[in-house]
């Protein structure tokens, strides 16, 4: 019998497969992921789903981000996190705007990514300076920087009320930790954003990815898609190791069944998705702050579009 996570999130996706329209197996998949952990009967969440959705596309021109193909998932996330269409509309532009006035950056995705964890995350508009300002602080040398998860990681921390000194302390203890806990420092980059925002008990966190790597040594295939950096994100949110290890080779093996397949990326994400909730945990902020799975969404969805444009080329 599976487990009811895994029910969970398989309504979940059979539900938004019907408004997502044909072959949109893979966008049902992350908007089930989106809205996994909430608490909202599966009818309220499509209603509110479509909701947001119809907000954005009235919001936004065809080539303006988010592109069409990821708005259902941008609106799943609105709408499990209690969220609407107009308030990240309204975060994004904000986001804009302060950029403009004073310099920094250029934003992954236009901006949408981190307007969507902003407002997701319980903050507003007015976070947009201290967005900046946190982001400057956390930014690591462009030879190691990782864009994305730092933009995700300072748009959470500004909602959450942290300051750049604040934010700067958070990554580093979320860093020493990691290191004493024995994750690899080529690991630690890339998973420090997400293990940052959780902010797990030292000690908890390194019995549990002691556990996991045990667990990783003689289960073959525990890392295969999620890699050590996923192990890392996934011990930052549980307790129990062994449980967790269990419930990544359960939620493997059912994103494994699904058809059409899911592979490389997005499967390994799926699955930590589904092993977190399994094991009783929540994502802090929801599954917009653990933008792993938009990101892998967004890339899986270049791929399928070059695919078909390559496939229509050579048929013609």
């Amino acid at each position: 019998m599976a487990h009811a996570v895994i029910e969970r999130f398989q309504a979940l996706e059979n539900a938004y497969a019907e408004i997502a329209g044909r072959n949109s197996r893979l966008q049902a998949r992350f908007c089930a992921a989106a809205a996994l952990e909430s608490d909202l009967p599966v009818d309220t969440l499509i209603h509110r789903t479509q909701r947001e959705k119809d907000g954005l596309d009235s919001g936004l021109s065809r080539w303006r981000t988010p592109g069409p193909p990821m708005r259902l998932v941008y609106a799943a996330a609105l709408a499990a996190s209690g969220r609407d269409a107009g308030l990240f509309l309204h975060a994004k532009e904000a986001l804009k705007e302060t950029r403009s006035r004073r310099g920094g950056r250029s934003l992954q995705d236009g901006g949408a990514c981190a307007a969507l964890v902003l407002v997701a995350s319980g903050g507003s508009p007015s976070h947009s300076d201290m967005f900046y300002d946190i982001l400057a602080a956390i930014s690591a040398p462009w030879w190691r920087r990782q864009p994305q998860d730092e933009e995700a990681c300072a748009a959470a921390l500004a909602a959450a009320g942290e300051t750049p000194d604040s934010a700067q302390d958070v990554i580093s203890k979320a860093r020493l930790m990691m290191d004493a806990a024995g994750v690899p420092g080529r690991f630690i980059d890339k998973a420090v954003h997400d293990v940052a925002l959780c902010q797990p008990d030292p000690d908890t966190f390194a019995r549990t990815w002691t556990a996991l790597n045990v667990a990783a040594r003689s289960r073959k295939g525990l890392v295969r898609h999620s890699g050590y950096d996923g192990l890392a994100k996934l011990a930052a949110q549980v307790e129990d190791g062994s449980q967790a290890a269990d419930a990544l080779i359960e939620a493997s093996e059912a994103i494994k069944a699904m058809r059409p397949r899911v592979s490389g990326v997005a499967a390994g994400r799926l699955a930590l998705r589904l092993a977190v909730s399994m094991c009783g945990a929540r994502s802090p902020g929801g599954a917009a702050r653990d933008l792993s799975a938009i990101y892998a969404m967004q890339a899986a969805v270049i791929a399928a579009t070059t695919a078909g444009a390559v496939a229509v080329v050579a048929a013609t």
